[in-house]
């Protein structure tokens, strides 16, 4: 294909993540107005009300200023200022990040993929900066530059890291892009590479490995507070398609509350409001919002306490094991015990800084006043995650030999020698 047809095609794929991930917000923005509001609504507040949904979900803020009526009817206090509303439905950052992904794998396939990814990445910051400005109205109004850069930034980051690691397995020729991304990692130390990538690996594992744990929790958590969720849904009376609405947006935040409980397998815990604490040492909570799924949640003092941080050390721990004994034999004896409990500590570090972010863009203000403060804070979640799985990470690597002798390693990181393969056959 040539460059115009590479750049409509990445624009258009730039186009598609931007229709479908409003057009998720809209369908039962649509719904509601047709068999709730029986089309009395303007179309134009449901399309603001579906941009609104999809700029929150990609990391931009909203300031909502209510109404004299509106706040009379929600029972808040008169006095109520205008608020912001930043916790984000992760599941539409999710979407985008994918959809970026598709598009940096499609445009890598191209001979002139550099301006495909650049094409994608500037089509997407403009349909953004266009759909946020549609969305501006003084009762809800999105934050312009996060509405746009917000967005984006998880778009782009999806299409390069995609791009480019096909491009690194599948390059056959000259390219200047990959080939000073490689002339600046051959800059890198060789004795410290392997530390490096093992760190970055291995956090990386530890990483998914505790999310796995937690998505685990989460449903389990769920289950057993099944009783009481339908309780809070049944109190609410919501109705069948207020309740369906409801149901729809809890799972769109489904994503939050796996990183939350990440955030509480570390021992960070979260917060329901400024003041709050859910952790495994105890629950401290006041009142808590009407919303169903938060009816699962554990109330008083844990009976375990402590226990549950055996959950990251044994994450920690296999994953430093798993990864030892390649490191080892890259290292083949320099640098000895110091290099391989460097590489603990980096898995510890990566594990962290991975977990911190993640609960940092999870955690945001849900209303007003105490509803300021929700979610798990990144800078704790982050210190946890390092010291829990970095201290184990470092015993597991200094739990074994710093030389691996020749008939102890792995088959794929040697070759066999002649006269083994000759015995063989």
């Amino acid at each position: 294909m040539n460059r115009l047809t590479v750049a409509l095609l990445a624009a258009l794929d730039a186009a598609i993540a931007v229709a479908i991930g409003i057009g998720v917000a809209l369908v039962p923005l649509l719904a509601l107005w047709a068999l709730h509001f029986q089309l009395e609504v303007e179309p134009i507040a449901l399309w603001r009300g579906a941009v609104d949904i999809w700029t929150l979900g990609n990391g931009s803020s909203m300031r909502i200023s209510l109404d004299t009526a509106l706040v009379t009817q929600l029972g808040l206090p008169s006095s109520v200022e205008p608020f912001l509303v930043s916790l984000a439905p992760l599941a539409f950052s999710i979407g985008t990040v994918l959809f970026g992904v598709r598009t940096g794998f499609r445009a890598a396939r191209s001979r002139w993929w550099q301006g495909a990814v650049v094409v994608s990445v500037l089509v997407f910051g403009l349909l953004s900066l266009l759909v946020t400005l549609s969305a501006l109205h003084p009762a809800v109004r999105p934050s312009i530059v996060q509405g746009t850069l917000a967005p984006t930034v998880r778009f782009a980051g999806g299409v390069v890291v995609a791009a480019l690691w096909l491009r690194f397995r599948e390059q056959e020729a000259a390219d200047p892009v990959l080939d000073g991304l490689r002339a600046l990692r051959d800059r890198f130390p060789d004795d410290w590479r392997p530390v490096l990538v093992t760190a970055l690996r291995g956090g990386l594992m530890a990483a998914v490995a505790l999310l796995g744990v937690a998505a685990v929790t989460t449903a389990l958590v769920i289950a057993a507070g099944y009783g009481a969720i339908i309780s809070l849904h049944e109190s609410a009376q919501f109705g069948a398609l207020g309740g369906a609405v409801v149901t729809g947006a809890e799972l769109l935040y489904l994503p939050n509350l796996v990183i939350w409980t990440a955030s509480w397998v570390t021992g960070g815990g979260f917060a329901i409001g400024t003041g709050t604490s859910i952790s495994p040492m105890g629950t401290l909570v006041g009142p808590i919002p009407a919303v169903p799924v938060l009816g699962a949640l554990p109330t008083g003092e844990s009976s375990f306490g402590f226990a549950v941080l055996i959950v990251p050390i044994m994450i920690g721990f296999a994953s430093a094991v798993v990864l030892r004994r390649r490191l080892a034999h890259e290292l083949d004896g320099r640098g000895g015990l110091a290099r391989l409990l460097v590489a603990g500590i980096g898995i510890g570090v990566v594990a962290g800084i991975i977990m911190g972010v993640l609960a940092a863009v999870s955690a945001g203000a849900a209303g007003p006043g105490r509803l300021i403060d929700v979610g798990p804070d990144g800078w704790v979640t982050g210190f946890w995650t390092a010291a829990t799985v970095g201290i184990a990470a470092v015993v597991g690597m200094a739990a074994g030999p710093v030389h691996v002798n020749e008939e102890d390693r792995l088959p794929e990181l040697h070759e066999p020698s002649p006269g083994r393969g000759a015995r063989e056959r």
